[in-house]
């Protein structure tokens, strides 16, 4: 299944606290689809005055986002709401290409019209902002899910269900397990093993996942990774490495597939 998604920043609210690769990354780990789901960012979009662009410029560059400069017109207003408001709305209205989720990164309260438009029409609306807006109710109001862009001092964004509008509890950095060492010093093992936790850290862990389902999701975060590549060849074999060291318990499904069952990030 593909998910064909549009992601839009609005520059000047965001550009000197936004780390581009995590962003990318959450919007992908935010899934908790148990099947397998490719995830195409088919319009990257970004909006703002020169100086905010030129934060996250070559960022924005290598990852192919369209850049468009909107400078101010009248004291600190710039057009970018406006810029970026009227082109989802032609990508809804053309519906080439059909956009499934549309993504935007801002803090201003004028995207909730072009936001309720798009709900209105059937397409999914998120919306990553900065902590201490997520609980805005013209947000949460207008949205069908939120994430958090935490403080520089903080390592996970979090996310904010619409339909939940409490705070999750986040675990102390302390408390959070360690990778299984590498004894071979093999770096593509290490990437494996880096993937595998990201995705793991992502997960609820009152639930049980496929495993497939996860290496689909290490696939989406990092396109050159193959298990195949690396000394475990299966991700049977890189789960039961975790799985000694006690971070979840395997079992089968009905079906004969594997399942992470009883994940534990604590360490506890």
């Amino acid at each position: 299944m593909r998910k064909v998604i549009a992601v839009y920043i609005d520059l000047e609210n965001v550009a000197g606290i936004l780390d581009l690769d995590k962003m990318l990354q959450d919007i992908i780990l935010e899934e908790q689809k148990d099947e397998p789901e490719e995830h195409v960012f088919a319009v990257k979009f970004a909006c703002g005055d020169s100086r905010s662009i030129a934060k996250l410029r070559k960022h924005l560059v290598n990852h192919n986002f369209a850049i468009r400069e909107a400078p101010h017109i009248s004291g600190k207003k710039n057009r970018a709401d406006l810029i970026i408001s009227m082109d989802a709305f032609e990508k809804l209205y053309l519906d080439k290409p059909s956009i499934d989720r549309f993504v935007f990164v801002t803090s201003d309260s004028d995207f909730s019209v072009i936001m309720d438009i798009l709900r209105k029409y059937g397409r999914e609306v998120w919306l990553i902002t900065k902590e201490g807006d997520e609980l805005r109710p013209i947000f949460t109001n207008s949205t069908d899910n939120i994430i958090t862009i935490p403080q520089k001092d903080k390592s996970s964004a979090k996310k904010i269900p619409v339909e939940n509008k409490t705070e999750p509890v986040t675990k102390q950095p302390n408390q959070v397990k360690t990778k299984p060492k590498s004894s071979d010093g093999n770096a593509k093992d290490d990437i494996a093993r880096e993937l595998f936790i990201r995705v793991l850290k992502s997960l609820d862990p009152s639930k049980d996942h496929l495993l497939i389902t996860i290496a689909n999701k290490m696939r989406q975060l990092d396109k050159s990774f193959k298990i195949k590549n690396t000394s475990f060849k299966k991700m049977t074999v890189l789960a039961k490495e975790f799985e000694k060291d006690e971070w979840f318990k395997s079992l089968k499904n009905k079906d004969g597939h594997l399942l992470i069952h009883d994940l534990d990030m604590t360490g506890e």
